[in-house]
């Protein structure tokens, strides 16, 4: 079962988690050591989709999904959305509908609108925001079918005002489910395509005789699937790092053990998945090991749930919550959970955390379907530097200037001054032409 690890005694064990934890960059992006494999993998993958299209998506399809599979079933039509719409339960479309509805409420609220310009004498000076033309939407669906990480993607893409959505999720049973097509088909989706791994990737930078190539690509998936945006990063848009999930829990001995022990199985299920809960008691700390054996022996995934808690994840306690803390910001996790005394003084010190639950009664499933924040998080400790998926995601800044004669005559010696010192004599001019009476 987790690791119980104890500071500063199992400092070591604790720096080698984060170390696991943290992709090494120079793996990754120069291909070498316990990632070249994977990264030369993915190479060759999207090498295939762009000389051979569709025909390489169908090769792919074939060898992880499908043995049947062919490239007229790559498109989904809108017929078989909605039938799998029709097919699924009340209770189903309900949910599926409350949550599209609860992600678009929180979206549209957090949407930003350009600030009233700055205005100095001859100048006004302003930004504006505008969405993107296209994106590509992925999301995994080799283990199970997940309708509301398409829900995470889609909203917050329809929200900003994405002109063409395209959206690929692998041909597996899962992703054919009367579940994942009927959100489509609630979202009113009419770009759906059966491609996975790191070829949908591809297809969506490169464009294939059925996928037409986007601007950006968003969604989280396995290492092969992140390395992919990576390579590709440049090329496209991509959002950031989300890849398998884990959740950190901060906890007193005024946490119950069990709420803290489901929250951390609710995150050890997804396969794979890393755990850990940090806390200043060793009686909170040993209840909740207890409540991890009782509870998981239950779990339809135990086995994929004992694995996570085995190999990835742990108990660490240390005497003080002062020093755990500043561990979690080491951790960045993409899931943080909060359950002492005082919550709202924690969580004032939380620098980096791709989402923060607050409280006992807020469990990290319910940001996972309903409460309206994109569940498509930074994992990887990459909250260090990135941010979930919003409508930000999709929606492009851009700077206004605007000067009038008085307002440039009153800059123009700076700008001439430092054009000059910078030997750009042609920027310069571009200023002085403007003051210089025409020729007669």
């Amino acid at each position: 079962m987790i690791p119980l690890l104890n500071l500063p005694v199992d400092q070591p064990e604790v720096d080698e988690l984060l170390r696991r934890l943290r992709l090494d960059p120079a793996a990754i992006s120069l291909s070498r050591g316990q990632h070249r494999q994977a990264v030369d993998v993915v190479r060759a993958v999207l090498a295939d989709v762009a000389d051979r299209g569709d025909a390489a998506l169908v090769d792919v399809a074939r060898k992880f999904d499908d043995p049947e599979f062919t490239a007229s079933q790559i498109r989904v039509s809108q017929n078989e959305m909605a039938d799998a719409a029709a097919r699924i339960t009340h209770p189903q479309r309900d949910a599926i509908r409350r949550s599209i509805a609860q992600v678009r409420e929180y979206q549209q609220h957090i949407m930003p609108h350009p600030p009233r310009p700055l205005g100095r004498e001859g100048v006004s000076l302003g930004l504006r925001f505008t969405p993107l033309d296209s994106a590509g939407l992925y999301f995994p669906g080799g283990k199970a079918a997940y309708p509301s990480t398409l829900i995470m993607l889609a909203a917050p893409a329809q929200v900003a005002g994405v002109g063409r959505i395209a959206v690929c999720t692998p041909p597996s049973k899962f992703g054919r489910s009367d579940l994942v097509l009927a959100a489509c088909h609630e979202l009113k989706l009419t770009e759906v395509f059966r491609a996975g791994g790191a070829g949908a990737i591809g297809a969506m930078a490169f464009g294939t005789e059925t996928i037409t190539p986007v601007d950006k690509i968003a969604g989280p998936g396995n290492l092969y699937v992140q390395l992919a945006k990576r390579l590709l990063a440049g090329t496209v848009g991509v959002d950031g790092f989300l890849g398998p999930s884990d959740i950190l829990i901060i906890a007193d001995d005024s946490a119950d053990p069990g709420f803290v022990a489901a929250d951390l199985i609710a995150q050890a299920e997804h396969d794979p998945g890393c755990c850990f809960l940090l806390t200043d008691s060793a009686q909170l700390a040993n209840a909740v090991l207890v409540e991890l054996r009782r509870q998981s022996a239950s779990c339809k995934r135990r086995t994929a749930i004992e694995k996570a808690l085995a190999s990835e994840s742990a108990v660490i306690v240390a005497s003080d919550l002062d020093s755990l803390i500043d561990l979690a910001n080491r951790f960045a996790p993409e899931h943080l959970n909060i359950q002492t005394r005082d919550d709202q003084s924690v969580l004032a010190r939380i620098r980096h955390a791709g989402a923060i639950f607050v409280g006992r009664y807020s469990p990290v499933a319910a940001g996972d379907y309903v409460a309206g924040p994109s569940h498509c998080l930074p994992t990887n400790t990459t909250a260090r530097f990135s941010s979930g998926v919003s409508v930000f995601e999709f929606l492009k800044r851009g700077s206004i200037i605007e000067y009038t004669r008085s307002g440039l005559e009153a800059d123009r010696q700076a700008i001439e001054s430092l054009a000059d010192a910078e030997h750009l004599d042609a920027h310069a001019a571009s200023v002085s032409i403007r003051f210089t009476p025409p020729r007669s």
